[in-house]
């Protein structure tokens, strides 16, 4: 039985199982867009043979998605000439401003591998400037030496722009396949790519809804919640990366499900039946928390109303709010209130108002947006509402229902799971490009994506 609680609380979000549009069906509609800065990525090129030239094209299409898709800069197309250039042994023949002026690229990366060892220069036509950067000791393993490629990427993307880049960001996912009769639901990993996908859990039950345990000054992000079916009813649990072996976190009674974590990781928010309605309908709880111990004391419920369900929970960027999903006036619509338990119940602010069916709201890490998917025309599309000119905006179009957003850290790109009958996929989008990527491969319905640092 897949609980009451569950039914009522994906009767808000939409449908469970997802279908895989063509990306070319999604249609991205923004109201400004930001100018792409032309980038040149030379081919890697190895002077000694160390690594084949097949592998270093592997590398070559790493940066190039990295590139392409950071919100900043779009990759020139590869150029015989160009490259002639850039085969040149000293930097002034390389790099002339002038030349590369007229060809219109801003920027200009060059890679030349030696006895395995990356050495990478960027190039600013516009200042004239030439910066290398770090030798990066290749392995030959992909899998290994695409991390290593990421945080390159992201290295320049903070020499350029003066801000931290998404390339070595991870994202975690629910992968639902169906074993004989039975369907198992468990929790994956990825890059920002889509690639390194690895299975975290392996319990051969219905795993869903994870959530990174932000990092802080003194850990890394090295754990996470989700809900599992593995007693039965669902219930919260907490698990390492390394290993994904999960531990009960709330001992509470009922269906707990949605967590959600603040950015101080001091409190999780979930909803749960606990409470002792008739009707099985779920409300909100709080709970405080430390990733060193665990709970902190019992959970409180911080808002329940009359026949009518909670869902969805999102901390603001400071912790002190809680957006969250609940159909009191009718239609399963956002409301806002205060993160902190008081005796009486709070009076929730109305986020959506311009559609009646709405779901899994995600607050941008800097405060700004709320992304969330909505019902429109038929057809669950991403919306933002916009907390400085409080106003809403379709951002996704075209077939598939598209829900489950989450936000890179950079609060510019966005990832969602589309669905269209019994198949679901990842994509990102980022607010600067009208362009929407797939990133998922291989088997298995994919949702419930978070995007979290490493």
């Amino acid at each position: 039985m897949r609980v009451k609680i569950l039914a009522l609380s994906l009767c808000l979000f939409g449908p469970l199982l997802a279908a895989e549009p063509p990306a070319e069906e999604i249609r991205i509609y923004l109201s400004t867009t930001s100018p792409l800065e032309p980038v040149y990525v030379g081919k890697l090129l190895s002077s000694d043979g160390s690594l084949s030239s097949d592998y270093l094209a592997q590398l070559d299409s790493i940066l190039f998605f990295d590139f392409s898709h950071n919100g900043s800069t779009k990759v020139a197309p590869s150029h015989e000439q160009r490259e002639k250039i850039l085969a040149q042994d000293t930097p002034a023949r390389c790099f002339n401003s002038q030349t590369w002026k007229n060809w219109g690229i801003a920027h200009v990366l060059k890679g030349q591998v030696r006895n395995k060892a990356l050495h990478v220069s960027v190039f600013s036509s516009q200042t004239s400037s030439l910066k290398q950067f770090p030798e990066i000791t290749l392995t030959g393993i992909l899998a290994k030496d695409r991390g290593q490629i990421h945080r390159l990427a992201d290295a320049i993307y903070k020499t350029l722009y003066g801000e931290a880049g998404v390339a070595s960001t991870r994202i975690l996912y629910a992968a639902k396949q169906k074993n004989n009769d039975k369907w198992i639901s468990e929790i994956w990993s990825c890059d920002w790519d889509g690639a390194n996908a690895k299975q975290l859990t392996r319990e051969g039950s219905y795993c869903i809804t994870p959530v990174l345990i932000p990092p802080s000054s003194k850990y890394t992000s090295d754990s996470f919640l989700y809900v599992s079916y593995k007693m039965g009813p669902p219930k919260i649990f907490i698990a390492s990366l390394a290993d994904g072996v999960g531990k009960r976190l709330i001992d509470l009674r009922g269906n707990q499900l949605l967590p959600a974590i603040s950015p101080q990781r001091d409190k999780v928010a979930f909803i749960c039946d606990a409470a002792g309605k008739l009707d099985g309908r779920a409300d909100l709880f709080l709970q405080e928390f430390s990733p060193e111990k665990g709970e902190i004391g019992k959970p409180v419920q911080l808002f329940s109303y009359p026949r009518s369900t909670q869902a969805s929970p999102a901390f603001s960027p400071d912790g002190s709010r809680l957006a969250f999903v609940s159909d009191k006036d009718g239609a399963p619509r956002i409301y806002m209130i205060p993160a902190t338990f008081t005796s009486k119940r709070p009076s929730p602010v109305l986020i959506s108002k311009k559609n009646n069916e709405n779901s899994c709201p995600a607050w941008s890490p800097d405060g700004k947006k709320l992304a969330y998917s909505a019902k429109t025309k038929g057809t669950r599309q991403i919306w933002i509402y916009d907390f400085d000119t409080k106003e809403e905006w379709q951002l996704t179009d075209g077939s598939g229902n598209k829900e489950n957003p989450s936000w890179a850290p950079d609060s510019k790109h966005l990832v969602f799971n589309s669905t269209d009958g019994h198949i679901s996929e990842l994509y990102i989008v980022n607010l600067n490009q009208p362009d929407v990527v797939k990133i998922s491969q291989g088997a298995g319905v994919k949702h419930y994506p978070a995007w979290g640092n490493r």
